[in-house]
């Protein structure tokens, strides 16, 4: 076991030498760039624009080789909102930026820093927490369940492309990228108080967006273009930023690529679409998260100049308070059932009887044999409406006779699927 001390540096004031080595050790583990000193500035800048907390896996005393004291492991979380259906915008505990030196590995310091934070976050008395993933495998065991989705998809827009209308409502124009942020905000606050599954953005994703700042690559991005649309009334309700690349070795003039594009509604979501395919010398527009109630696949002439090129996990749940998450989501669907909960980590285990009504929930302890049974992890991939019930127990992951998965699959049913556009 290595010897170290669970220690949490607030993202506040001037940046001292330890929260330096706390982003060297991160960048270090994800493989990132070094950041100069202005990258420095700018990750320092925004972690103290959203309150994180920086907690590390740190030595006792500086390692052979190392000039300072470097955590063996980085772990950082903030408070966030998220959309859990009819509007309503759940505080939770958003965590990020996980890692764990090569050398370090299988001493226990994941479980130890997860424990700390997802035990601090249920006594602030949040629901719930979240997490995206870049390894797949790791978050079950700490009972996160992958809850939304994300689709990359190709539109091509060469001969033969065409909607079936041209948009004819709002306004649709280029934009400067110092004016980005601001629209981007305002679009953002209306997409994010009407999507189930949206995550609250960080400080850090308009500078990511507009190519200000990439974390991922310490840089600037070069050559980014942006557009927003207004509808009739003069509120801004879409936005996208873009860079062009060479045209890929198997299609024809110039590829955007989408880096970021945030719409309040379907019509808006159409706009930008219609833009885009619209630029001069593009034979292809390339996005990383298509929405996937998107419009576009039914606007298209020919729906298969639209093709998806990847479909994964985007956000991972983790509920703290079953009963008070229950209470906060929105529900389309109807019913009354028992269901038990388990939690290998003792934070929200238990029976809970569930009656759902047109107006919200009541849920309640039970006793007595659960119609239903399921891990934590499962009831986080149940909570947006994502995962199907009767599927889920054909894989092992819900247990229950016919009836009652039935029953289960229309009360956690969504009239819209859920969205996110969130990274973090």
């Amino acid at each position: 076991m290595i010897e170290h001390t669970i220690e949490t540096v607030p993202a506040r004031g001037e940046l001292t030498g330890m929260a330096r080595r706390w982003e060297y050790a991160m960048n270090w583990c994800f493989g990132n760039p070094p950041a100069d000193e202005e990258g420095v500035q700018r990750w320092w800048r925004a972690a103290c624009a959203d309150g994180v907390r920086l907690r590390g896996a740190w030595p006792v005393e500086p390692e052979p080789g190392m000039t300072q004291r470097t955590p063996y492991a980085t772990f950082a979380s903030l408070d966030g909102t998220i959309n859990t259906g009819h509007g309503h915008l759940e505080p939770a505990d958003f965590i990020t930026d996980v890692t764990v030196r090569t050398s370090a590995r299988r001493n226990g310091l994941l479980t130890e820093l997860m424990r700390t934070d997802l035990g601090e976050a249920a006594g602030r008395g949040l629901c719930l927490a979240a997490l995206t993933a870049s390894e797949a495998t790791i978050y079950r065991r700490f009972g996160f369940g992958p809850a939304t989705e994300t689709i990359s998809a190709t539109l091509y827009t060469g001969a033969g492309f065409g909607l079936r209308q041209t948009p004819r409502t709002g306004l649709m124009r280029e934009i400067d990228l110092d004016a980005a942020p601001a629209v981007m905000d305002e679009v953002f606050a209306a997409f994010h108080a009407v999507s189930r599954g949206s995550h609250a953005r960080s400080a850090w994703h308009n500078d990511h967006a507009t190519g200000i700042w990439s974390a991922l690559t310490n840089s600037r991005t070069e050559n980014v273009r942006a557009a927003a649309h207004w509808d009739e009334h003069g509120a801004a309700d879409g936005v996208v930023t873009f860079s062009y690349r060479p045209a890929p070795a198997d299609g024809h003039g110039l590829l955007v690529e989408v880096i970021e594009m945030i719409a309040a509604h379907g019509r808006a979501e159409l706009a930008l679409w219609h833009y885009l395919a619209s630029i001069d010398l593009v034979g292809s527009v390339s996005v990383p998260h298509l929405n996937p109630g998107s419009p576009l696949p039914w606007a298209l002439a020919d729906p298969r100049h639209l093709r998806q090129t990847g479909r994964e996990d985007l956000t991972w749940l983790r509920v703290l308070d079953v009963p008070g998450a229950l209470r906060a989501r929105g529900w389309d669907g109807t019913g009354r059932l028992t269901m038990e909960v388990s939690d290998r980590l003792g934070l929200s285990g238990g029976v809970f009887a569930l009656d759902v009504r047109p107006g919200g929930a009541e849920v309640s302890g039970a006793t007595g044999p659960a119609d239903v049974r399921m891990d934590v992890s499962t009831l986080g991939s149940l909570y947006f409406g994502v995962g199907d019930p009767v599927a889920m127990a054909a894989a092992g992951l819900v247990d229950g006779p016919a009836w009652a998965l039935t029953t289960l699959r229309e009360m956690f049913a969504t009239a819209e699927p859920a969205y996110g556009i969130t990274y973090f």
